[in-house]
């Protein structure tokens, strides 16, 4: 603490630091919610993916051209390159792709 200050500004100064991580983390919470709430109607959020990589190291880079990347959070899709591949991890519903083996939501809802 410096000479200028008193104890009440040391206070509230954690107090704000408090309230914007409070702030912080439920914005990450609200995010959170909403990426899974993708995965429960029954659609895949592309959480995952491998690139091509020459010789593979995962059988399914097999599938690839060099740039493309394959989702591995349980779609397969193939991705054109890292661009494709966030655009669509940051909107899974703009495209949505239904999980397999699941009946998926309608996905305007």
């Amino acid at each position: 603490m410096y000479s200028d200050e008193s104890s009440s500004d040391e206070l509230e100064a954690v107090r704000t630091k408090r309230l914007d991580v409070d702030l912080e983390m439920a914005q990450m919470h609200t995010k959170a919610d909403a990426w899974h709430a993708v995965r429960d109607r029954g659609y895949c959020n592309h959480g995952s993916a491998v690139g091509y990589l020459n010789p593979p190291v995962y059988e399914v880079q097999r599938l690839l051209k060099p740039g493309q990347l394959i989702c591995t959070a349980g779609c397969s899709t193939i991705f054109h390159d890292d661009e494709d591949w966030y655009t669509q991890l940051d909107d899974p519903m703009a495209n949505p792709v239904p999980l397999p083996a699941r009946t998926p939501a309608p996905a305007g809802k």
